[in-house]
């Protein structure tokens, strides 16, 4: 029986119950007062639970309001079916997997695990890599070896590319590869699907340019997987069913919602930053007649082109 297993219960017990007794956790977990004291020790010095002992009521509860984990078991079943769902799609269900998954369901109260097969992940996209090729990064990356990287783009056109390998990205289903390019001098952004072949560049290691802090705040810097420090921040609205959808959505963590009256309607505005306006504008066309931008400018003409764009498209005789 975990730990981590019995911290949850003596928190969420104090929580709903206002303290839990040693006899109870000692009870329903079958271990030794010892134990028990032994947990609300590491509550108290690890965790910095403002645990204490009430002598009047013989049990312990906080003084002070405290949150361990909100909704703990909650977000350990969302987690563990993210897991499964990921290991089954990519048919690497096995006794290792399975051990890995008892793992997660370890850290769940006992009445909670029976729901664990109940709570299912599906994603409609699934880009998985090629495993040698995400092998070759990893270990030029371990290594901190420079790589030679033949590439093909959206538009199917080849380069060679010599690049630092930086980080290996899932964003939204799709696996990308963040590196700095040598030739353009620059942090880029490659899809791995596209990759023809990669190889590490013996004897020849990495220049340490970026500190952690400053890759994640590339990664983080604006909308999507077209990363960079420049952004723009973009404002567009929804209205009906796509101001629903959105209002539940996080498309990024600096995006800010109002709602705004046009004449007797409402509509969502939304602004968020964007380091790329051609894939927010990918998005925001989804939601078809629902939607339009807003600012800067540059975005509504680049959104005006599209249309008509799809409009002469239309205007091509069917074959």
């Amino acid at each position: 029986m975990s730990q981590i297993e019995r911290i949850v219960f003596i928190n969420r017990t104090i929580e709903e119950e206002g303290g839990v007794r040693t006899a109870q956790i000692a009870t329903t977990y079958q271990i030794s007062r010892r134990q028990v004291l032994r947990d609300i020790d590491y509550l108290r010095s690890n965790l910095e639970a403002p645990i204490t002992y009430d002598a009047a009521k013989r049990w312990y509860t906080y003084t002070k309001e405290f949150t361990l984990f909100s909704n703990s078991n909650e977000r350990i079943l969302v987690l563990n079916a993210i897991y499964r769902s990921l290991a089954r799609s990519q048919g690497i269900m096995s006794t290792l997997t399975d051990m890995l998954s008892e793992g997660l369901d370890s850290g769940v109260e006992k009445g909670y695990r029976s729901l664990s097969e109940k709570i299912m992940f599906i994603t409609p996209v699934q880009d998985w890599p090629d495993y040698d090729i995400f092998n070759q990064v990893c270990s030029a990356m371990k290594s901190e070896l420079r790589m030679t990287m033949h590439y093909k783009n959206a538009r199917s056109e080849l380069s060679v590319r010599h690049i630092e390998p930086l980080r290996l990205v899932n964003y939204s289903g799709r696996w990308y590869l963040l590196a700095f390019d040598l030739k353009h001098k620059q942090l880029r952004t490659f899809h791995l699907s596209r990759i023809i072949s990669i190889v590490p560049i013996q004897g020849d290691r990495i220049q340490k340019r970026f500190g952690e802090e400053e890759l994640d705040a590339f990664i983080t810097s604006g909308y999507g997987i077209f990363m960079g420090k420049e952004v723009t921040y973009v404002t567009f609205r929804v209205y009906g069913w796509a101001k629903e959808t959105l209002a539940t959505q996080t498309w990024h963590k600096e995006q800010q919602l109002r709602t705004v009256k046009e004449g007797d309607a409402e509509a969502l505005e939304v602004t968020l930053p964007a380091a790329d306006l051609h894939e927010i504008l990918s998005s925001l066309l989804a939601f078809g007649a629902a939607a339009k931008p807003i600012s800067p400018p540059e975005f509504v003409q680049l959104y005006r082109d599209s249309l008509s764009d799809m409009q002469k498209n239309l205007e091509i005789p069917l074959m």
